[in-house]
């Protein structure tokens, strides 16, 4: 009897010993299970793990803004370069004026047509035509026709046709010019038939005759000197009407 007491009470002891171990087990579970959570939270509630995703977020917010800032600066940049090539291009087929080479059509030479010279041009002979120069003018020969250049000297007995300088033009002792003439400066000794038009000073010599209207800046008339239409300082830099009102 006390062989199957004993046994009985061993048996006993091993249910409540399993059941003990079981509870810590479950216990153990539990309370693993309330160490993730709370772990889970407090890193959830952290300010690197917060500030990293808002960082995210406003990543992904400004990604389409910085596409399209990037796609608007390619499309300047694009621009830039197709303006400064079609200026390139402009340039290249631009004639550059040859500042120290001049074009004589000699004395005895007659020219029946325009004539367009990239350098200067010193004209002794005779031209039936229009004359553009890209450096400076000098005729001293017979012309027919207008002439446009950088600078303008007339000294011969008679011109017939327009000048155009766009910077100084001079008319000697002794010439006739039947035409207009537009420049930014000149000096006038000859004869002019036609309107004067100068954006900047003229001096109109005691020798000149002018039959014509002047309009420049400001006119200095020596003594001698005959003009025969209206003098307009309309280029000046006072406004005359507002000086009577």
């Amino acid at each position: 009897m006390s062989i199957f007491k004993d046994v009985k009470e061993d048996a006993a002891q091993n249910e409540e010993t399993n059941g003990r171990e079981d509870l810590f087990t479950v216990v153990s579970e539990e309370e693993q299970e309330d160490v993730d959570l709370e772990l889970l939270d407090s890193l959830m509630e952290d300010d690197s793990l917060v500030e990293s995703k808002e960082n995210q977020e406003k990543a992904l917010a400004e990604e389409p803004v910085k596409e399209s800032v990037n796609d608007s600066a390619n499309d300047t940049v694009s621009e830039v370069k197709e303006q400064a090539a079609d200026e390139k291009k402009d340039s290249a087929e631009r004639p550059v004026p040859d500042t120290e080479g001049i074009t004589v059509i000699t004395k005895g030479t007659t020219i029946n047509g325009s004539i367009i010279s990239d350098c200067s041009l010193d004209v002794m002979g005779t031209i039936n035509g229009d004359i553009e120069c890209l450096g400076k003018l000098t005729i001293s020969g017979k012309v027919t026709g207008n002439a446009m250049a950088a600078e303008v000297y007339v000294n011969t007995d008679r011109l017939e046709g327009n000048i155009t300088s766009e910077g100084c033009v001079k008319i000697g002792l002794g010439t006739v010019i039947i035409g207009d003439i537009t420049a930014t400066s000149g000096v006038i000794a000859g004869a002019v038939k036609g309107e004067i038009d100068i954006k900047g000073p003229v001096v109109i010599d005691s020798t000149a005759i002018i039959k014509g209207n002047i309009k420049a800046k400001s006119v200095q008339m020596n003594n001698g000197a005959v003009l025969e239409g209206f003098c307009s300082l309309a280029y000046a830099a006072v406004e005359i009407d507002d000086i009577f009102e």
